[in-house]
């Protein structure tokens, strides 16, 4: 009869415990909480690319509707409108 009362009473410290642990530990992962984190939300990003803009030519900053995109001798990557195409072909400038 000892045996069976100290056996249930382990039981329930076991199940305290258990219980306890697993309160810390969900409570630790709440996406919700206060403390500073490393982790920047990209919602506010998102939203801001969702509007649709005009991209500016890369040689004459007018907003003239589509870019065509080409890769210059060092690399970079410019943007031209129509206008500026022959500026590209002048300097043999690859398209994307």
């Amino acid at each position: 009869m000892k045996y069976v009362v100290i056996l249930l009473v382990l039981l329930a410290l076991g199940v305290g415990y258990y219980i306890v642990q697993k309160k810390k530990t969900s409570s630790s992962s709440d996406p919700l909480r206060t403390t500073s984190s490393n982790v920047i939300s990209m919602d506010s990003h998102r939203k801001a690319k969702q509007s649709p803009g005009e991209q500016p030519c890369s040689s004459c900053k007018k907003k003239n509707g589509k870019l065509i995109f080409y890769a210059q001798d060092n690399g970079t990557v410019v943007g031209l409108c129509k206008d500026c195409q022959s500026k590209a072909k002048k300097r043999d400038m690859l398209p994307l």
